[in-house]
């Protein structure tokens, strides 16, 4: 493959950019490969591609990675164990790395989004008290609930949202009114 700019130290991820040509990609690309070269623009280098990868990558680290960590993409062609908004996944760190350092990592999940949205509906509600609880099989109690007041049916103005294992509970700060009051509401979900 051809680097279109340069690329500073060898292990950075990569996007790719057009007519088989790479870049550094930064924590809101969609990543490519991991780059096993140090090289100029211009330079043909080595890109190791997760969907050919018999074994594990070795990426360069933009803070301090505890081994087993899940890692990220971040700016430079870094990895981090901290998901930024719009980062992609590269995969789980085999061993603790120092920012700056090395860390090896098994690519598993490579380019998947670092968070997916689980559901999002609007629920009406069913009963005249502050408190609803929803069967929800696909919901985890490590999942991120946010939801809204859509139509208030009465005085209530404000939600809470709860995600447990395969529930959401909603509490309002006033009774809903059944058949009026609904909630908007949206569950994510840290991959």
């Amino acid at each position: 493959m051809k680097a279109v700019q340069n690329f500073g130290y060898s292990n950075l991820v990569a996007k790719l950019y057009a007519n088989g040509e790479i870049k550094v990609a930064n924590a809101t690309d969609k990543p490519f490969g991991v780059c096993t070269d140090e090289a100029d623009a211009e330079d043909s280098v080595a890109v190791a591609l997760p969907g050919c990868a018999e074994s594990t990558f070795m990426c360069r680290a933009a803070n301090e990675i505890t081994a087993g960590s899940t890692v990220y993409t971040a700016a430079q062609g870094k990895v981090s164990s901290v998901a930024a908004g719009g980062s992609y996944r590269i995969g789980v760190a085999i061993a603790d790395a120092s920012a700056n350092g090395i860390v090896e990592v098994d690519p598993v999940g490579f380019g998947e989004p670092a968070w997916a949205v689980v559901n999002a509906e609007i629920t009406g509600w069913t009963n005249a008290t502050s408190a609803l609880s929803l069967s929800a099989p696909y919901i985890k109690n490590t999942d991120i609930v946010i939801a809204t007041v859509q139509t208030a049916g009465g005085s209530e103005k404000t939600v809470k949202a709860t995600a447990g294992n395969g529930t959401v509970a909603f509490t309002l700060d006033a009774n809903g009114v059944s058949g009026s009051t609904k909630i908007s509401w949206i569950a994510i979900r840290k991959n």
